[in-house]
């Protein structure tokens, strides 16, 4: 009987450990403070920046911030396995006149850059683990936004995300939730995600 107490009382002890000493990764805090983080859940699994290997035409960077007067984009990609997304790619149009506020997402031509829409958008190549293969999902008219909650020019670039993406069909969609960036444009080049 006390060797079956002593088993309970152990299982006990064990099942409510903390699980704050658990060093696997979590999504970063909210921050406004150019901490260059980013994350977010996609249809509930975590997806964070992996920086890729070094070859000789230099390092794959997990997340590369770009604009001009016209709209500024955020690529960020995980490099080591691609899962759950390979890529994701954001197009902030005329985010140096709005600044802060709401960026409703519409549809994208899966497109970057000056081949990209005029409009807000977010696309991504995410992981179907159904089919162990990779599709591209992008956003549509209202199905998502991006909240910027702090610009003042540059460097500093941080918000929030959430919303839903589907295939260029139509048939399949995915759901992006408590996304979250904190991107300081001067130092995101030397940000290592390892």
């Amino acid at each position: 009987m006390k060797n079956l107490l002593f088993i309970l009382i152990a299982f006990l002890i064990v099942g409510c450990r903390d699980s704050s000493d658990d060093n696997s990764p979590k999504l970063p805090p909210e921050t406004q403070t150019g901490a260059n983080t980013f994350g977010c859940l996609v249809n509930g699994r975590l997806f964070y920046p992996r920086d890729g290997t070094f070859d000789i035409m230099g390092a794959n960077k997990a997340v590369v911030y770009s604009g001009n007067n016209k709209f500024d984009e955020i690529l960020v990609a995980n490099f080591k396995d691609g899962k759950p997304l390979n890529y994701m790619y954001f197009h902030i149009h005329d985010l140096p006149t709005k600044g802060v506020g709401e960026y409703v997402w519409k549809e994208s031509n899966f497109n970057k850059g000056i081949d990209g829409l005029m409009q807000n958008y977010l696309y991504v190549r995410a992981f179907d683990y159904t089919t162990n293969t990779w599709k591209w999902y992008t956003s549509y008219e209202n199905s998502g936004k991006t909240v910027i909650t702090k610009y003042g020019g540059q460097p500093i670039v941080s918000g929030t995300f959430s919303g839903k993406l589907r295939t260029a069909d139509g048939k399949e969609t995915i759901e992006i939730t408590n996304g979250r960036f904190d991107i300081n444009t001067s130092t995101i080049d030397l940000k290592e995600f390892p």
